[in-house]
């Protein structure tokens, strides 16, 4: 049966070089996480139309506060990544991420789907303000949301098509409000294990029936714990 990718648009880049060339996608915007209910509901209906027509279906989010606890399909296989967002995907695991936030907190990450308009980054809230508001309060909102970051962490992903464009963009967003600027060398390992099926420590395959829960995300991480 052919498959389906569910997927945020900040990842779904990411995730077509790696689908089968046959497979369905669907894209949803970042926005919605905003909201969580609202990404929940949005996703379950999602995953309702594809049940049973796709098998499996890739969706293209981690536990994103919780949003895709509880999706269920009926007849399909859910294949789904236990980070806790779209950051710990493109470093190549949630522990990656949260290493990196102990030895270095102050991170700001962006990558190819979090630059430009419509992205949902506080830089993008800034363009936005800029324009209806002015400099000035623009500046004022970036001070607050900026607070407790020092720099800007560009993850640049191997299969990045314009790696220059973005460069520059993260680059000039640091220059602009004082932040420093590194670099990270990305991974699609996650989701080239996601595609391939491959159940461990950050993919999940939740078989027909049953429900995504809270225990299921976290299981390794209680086990690596214990």
């Amino acid at each position: 049966m052919v498959a389906k990718a569910i997927s945020c648009n900040v990842m779904a880049a990411e995730m077509r070089d790696l689908l089968p060339a046959n497979a369905d996608v669907e894209i949803f915007d970042i926005s919605l996480h905003t909201r969580p209910n609202k990404l929940r509901d949005t996703l379950q209906d999602a995953v309702s139309r594809a049940d049973g027509l796709y098998d499996p279906v890739f969706l293209g989010y981690g536990l994103c506060s919780q949003a895709t606890v509880g999706l269920v399909a009926k007849q399909s296989h859910l294949v789904l990544f236990k980070t806790d967002d779209c950051i710990g995907v493109f470093l190549g695991s949630k522990q990656e991420q949260r290493q990196r936030a102990l030895n270095e907190p102050g991170a700001y990450f962006l990558s190819r789907g979090w630059i430009g308009d419509d992205t949902g980054s506080l830089f993008d809230e800034y363009l936005r303000v800029k324009t209806k508001r002015g400099e000035e309060k623009a500046r004022k909102l970036m001070k607050k949301m900026l607070g407790h970051y020092d720099r800007i962490a560009h993850i640049i992903m191997p299969s990045a098509p314009d790696p220059e464009g973005d460069r520059a963009y993260a680059r000039a967003m640091a220059a602009s409000f004082e932040l420093d600027y590194v670099e990270i060398a990305g991974t699609s390992e996650l989701i080239r294990q996601m595609v391939k099926g491959q159940t461990n420590r950050d993919v999940l395959v939740v078989p027909p029936g049953c429900p995504i829960t809270l225990e299921m995300m976290m299981q390794e991480e209680e086990k690596d714990n214990d």
